[in-house]
């Protein structure tokens, strides 16, 4: 029988689902805030793109606004998070999920909102100020854990297996071949 996902699974498996939406082909990026532990509520989430309203750059032929070899047309996933709240004050002492390693002024965002855990997958080699995240999150009592990429391949994979046992969506799929799909 297939294993549900644990809770962090699960914050990984959506937090990767946000960056389908993202809207800068440098890097598709997304942020989730959750509620403190046990509870662990879907808070708030956002992926990196431009301002509501504003052309993105994969809707003007990914001409990306760039200074000091960073595209500044888009909110950072984390910024999008912080818009999308609604109360500020549910992320004391709750979870930030990144795909992605954040940014120091991201980071320094989350250490001011009073985030206790940031976990994020993978590393963005050109997060600017990355250097200087790991003594921002220690002095702010900010717990920082980075999970390699490959384990959001095996989550995925995990929902997808959960997703085809017994009640699962694709459960009729039991034998699913993506290829065979034309997938």
């Amino acid at each position: 029988m297939p294993e549900k996902l644990t809770k962090q699974e699960f914050r990984i498996h959506l937090t990767y689902s946000y960056c389908l939406r993202g809207t800068c082909n440098r890097l598709r990026t997304a942020t989730t805030f959750w509620t403190p532990e046990p509870e662990n509520r879907l808070i708030s989430g956002g992926y990196n793109g431009a301002p509501s309203g504003h052309p993105a750059c994969d809707e003007v032929g990914s001409d990306h606004l760039m200074v000091e070899g960073h595209c500044i047309r888009t909110n950072h996933g984390e910024e999008n998070a912080l818009l999308n709240c609604h109360n500020i004050d549910r992320l004391r002492g709750g979870t930030a999920t990144i795909l992605g390693t954040p940014c120091y002024l991201c980071a320094r965002k989350l250490a001011g909102a009073h985030i206790s855990k940031v976990e994020y997958i993978g590393n963005y080699k050109n997060a600017q100020g990355a250097e200087h995240i790991e003594e921002l999150f220690r002095n702010g009592g900010v717990e920082h854990i980075n999970i390699p990429l490959e384990e959001l391949l095996r989550i995925i994979k995990k929902g997808f297996d959960f997703a085809k046992g017994p009640g699962g969506p694709l459960r009729s799929f039991s034998n699913l071949d993506l290829e065979s799909l034309g997938i």
